[in-house]
Formats: C-alpha cells, sequence, structure tokens
C-alpha cells in the first residue's frame, strides 16, 4: 500500500497538453525549502481552528488517498466493469493485502495493476493511478488508469481526456502512461508535497498528501515558531515573500485549476465547452475580471477554506454588490436574481461532468 508521511509536529487534448507543457509545481516563494520547514496541519490549527475545521470539509482536504482508502473501495472489491469503448476488455476490481488491485482481462491474457493512489476529492470523480517504475535519473513513472469513478452515477468509465479521438500518444488499453515531468505534475496538484528534500522525485514515505494550508501559504515552520514567540511581524499570506494581490490568488489557484497561458491558443474559445472545468481561464477572460481593477479573485465568491458552496443566493448577493451600483449596470433581464441561470450556467465538460461557466458574460 503507498505510505504517506503523518506530519504531527505541532477537453480531452487540452487536458494532455496541460500535464506535457503546464507549469512545475511548486511553493509560491522561490526560497529553497526542505521538509525541514514543514510543520503540518496540526500546528496550524492552533491558531487557526476554524479555518482547520472549514479546511477538513472540503475538497481539498481529500485530493490524494491510498487507493485502497478511498470510501468506495469497498463498493469496487469483487466488481467487474466492461470498458465502453472496448467490450472486449474487461476489468475486475479486489481488495488484496491492503492494495486494491485492477485486472484487465482481454483474449484470455490477464494484466494486472496495483491502484496505488486516488486521485480527487470525489465531488465529481476519483481517477486511479499507478506507479510502475523509473526512468533513467530514478524518476517515478505512472500509469493514469484507464477507468475513472464517477460520483454522481456511482460507476466506472472512460477516464477524461482517453475517450476515443482523444490524443493517443502513451495510450494503452491500461490506460495512460506518464513520463516522470506528467507523473510529478499529475500528483503534485493532488498533494502538499512529494518528497522529503528533493522536489525531483516522489518519495511514497515522505508524501504529504492533499492540498493542505502549506500547499497554498507556503512551509509554515517559521510562521509558527514565530506566533509561538509572540511575535507578530511574520504574516504568511501566500508564502513569506509575496503579498496577497487578486491577481497573486487567481495565479496559486491556477497552478492546478489551469491559467490561459497553459492554454493552447486555438482552445481558447468562448465555445469550448472543456474550459468550464478550469475556472480560472474563463475568468480571466471575463469583464468581471478585467474590469475589475485588480479586485475580482477566486475568493471573491468563494472561501478558499471551506466547502464549495451550492448557494445560488450567496454568490448572486455578491454579484449585485457590483451590478447594482454605478457605474456598474443591472442586468435588464433580471436585476435582482437568476444572475448564474444565465450569466454562469452548468456546462458539461466531459464524461457528463458539469461545472459553472467561469467565463462571466450574456448568454445566446
Amino acid at each position: 500500500m503507498a505510505a504517506f508521511m503523518a506530519v504531527a509536529v505541532g477537453g480531452p487534448f487540452l487536458v494532455l497538453w496541460f500535464l506535457v507543457s503546464g507549469p512545475t509545481v511548486e511553493n509560491v516563494s522561490s526560497k529553497k525549502v526542505t521538509s525541514a520547514d514543514y510543520i503540518g496541519a496540526r500546528s496550524c490549527r492552533e491558531c487557526h481552528p476554524g479555518e482547520a475545521a472549514l479546511h477538513s470539509r472540503s475538497g481539498h482536504a481529500r485530493t490524494l488517498q491510498p487507493g485502497a482508502m478511498v470510501d468506495f473501495a469497498g463498493w469496487l472489491d469483487g466488481r467487474t466493469a466492461v470498458d465502453p469503448e472496448h467490450p472486449e476488455s474487461s476489468w475486475a476490481y479486489a481488495l488484496r493485502d491492503h492494495d486494491l488491485i485492477a485486472s484487465r482481462t482481454e483474449a484470455g491474457k490477464v494484466a494486472e495493476h496495483t491502484l496505488d493512489y486516488a486521485l480527487g476529492s470525489g465531488t465529481h470523480a476519483v481517477t486511479f493511478l499507478s506507479l510502475t517504475g523509473r526512468d533513467a535519473e530514478g524518476r517515478a513513472l505512472g500509469l493514469e488508469h484507464r477507468l475513472t469513478y464517477f460520483t454522481d452515477r456511482q460507476e466506472l468509465d472512460v477516464t477524461p481526456a482517453q475517450e476515443a479521438g482523444a490524443n493517443p500518444i502513451g495510450r494503452s488499453a491500461d490506460g495512460h502512461a506518464l513520463t516522470a515531468d506528467e507523473t510529478m505534475k499529475c500528483m503534485g496538484c493532488h498533494a502538499t508535497r512529494l518528497s522529503a528534500d528533493d522536489e525531483r522525485f516522489i518519495e511514497p514515505a515522505a508524501i504529504m498528501p492533499n492540498v493542505s494550508c502549506e500547499r497554498c501559504h507556503g512551509p509554515g515552520r517559521s510562521h509558527v515558531e514565530a506566533a509561538r514567540r509572540g511575535d507578530k511581524a511574520l504574516r504568511m499570506p501566500f508564502g513569506e515573500s509575496k503579498p496577497a494581490t487578486a491577481e497573486l490568488n487567481i495565479r496559486l489557484c491556477g497552478q492546478c485549476h489551469r491559467l490561459p497561458e497553459y492554454v493552447p491558443r486555438d482552445q481558447l474559445r468562448p465555445d469550448n465547452a472543456i474550459l468550464a472545468r478550469f475556472q480560472p481561464v474563463g475568468l480571466m477572460q471575463s469583464k468581471c475580471y478585467t474590469q475589475s481593477k485588480g479586485t475580482l479573485s477566486c475568493s471573491t465568491c468563494h472561501d478558499s477554506h471551506a466547502p464549495t458552496s451550492r448557494d445560488k443566493v450567496e454568490y448572486e448577493a455578491i454579484c449585485l454588490s457590483c451590478h447594482s451600483t454605478p457605474p456598474q449596470h443591472a442586468c435588464p433581464v433580471s436585476s435582482q436574481s437568476d444572475c448564474l441561470k444565465c450569466h454562469m450556467p452548468p456546462r458539461d465538460s466531459g464524461n457528463g461532468m458539469m461545472f459553472s461557466d467561469h467565463w462571466i458574460r450574456k448568454g445566446p
């Protein structure tokens, strides 16, 4: 079973393109850090119990787990699924010796994979990843499992970006074989840290799973030690070296939720429904953002520590806080309600996954 460090001190093409060409996941601060700089979320709770309690119920708190530890592992145990696009290929799942095993059978031949990690909060889906070996530099190689668990439907279906017609590079009947860089980027967006002291490598025993406090705010030892001394001078908004701004907020979220510059130019179009899955991309195209004079960010509408709110009235109140006072204009169709229905409708970003369109604009 995959091991984690317990810190107890105090479009289809678009998705592939990001994995190949996206940014290296790193802390906001450029200072060289080591495992000694990390102190763990338990220490953060000492002074920030409210934020810690909210975070514990959020999707960010469950972005990376050992495959056998997902809450639907028992449902998978003993289950068989046919590949929807290749009915000659079937998958059987089993819990065995604390591991989750997926076995693919085709033409009498069986290929067996240990599903080391489960990636995703489960709000929409969970995708499995196996570590399959190392490259010439000793860096981990991964295999993204062919089938993904979709929460709303409670069923297995083809993993996004592996559907028929998607870019075939690295694809096989077993899934998508990841290069070392792809494996790092894939897991890096679901973890706080992947190794003890060398960020080029994945060290299973040293992984700090999930998007926890130090993934966004940076390693916290110096901040916590200063707080315990009573020194209030050391602030820590987004890492110790940069002030919190709206753009920094969006770019911090966009490291994993994507940014416009990660999108091929011909894909950055209003009619590309896949982009709804990558909220910062659409938001930064919207007039609400470009005309906000640097004030609109992800945290304008979302509490970054809390589970995503489903209260549309709460969101519409934020819209109206700007659009009911000059120089912003009220909506001529409905000036007090239904903002989201028209201007941020849910869009199918593939495989039936619905995301609110953050490219805030007039409907057809």
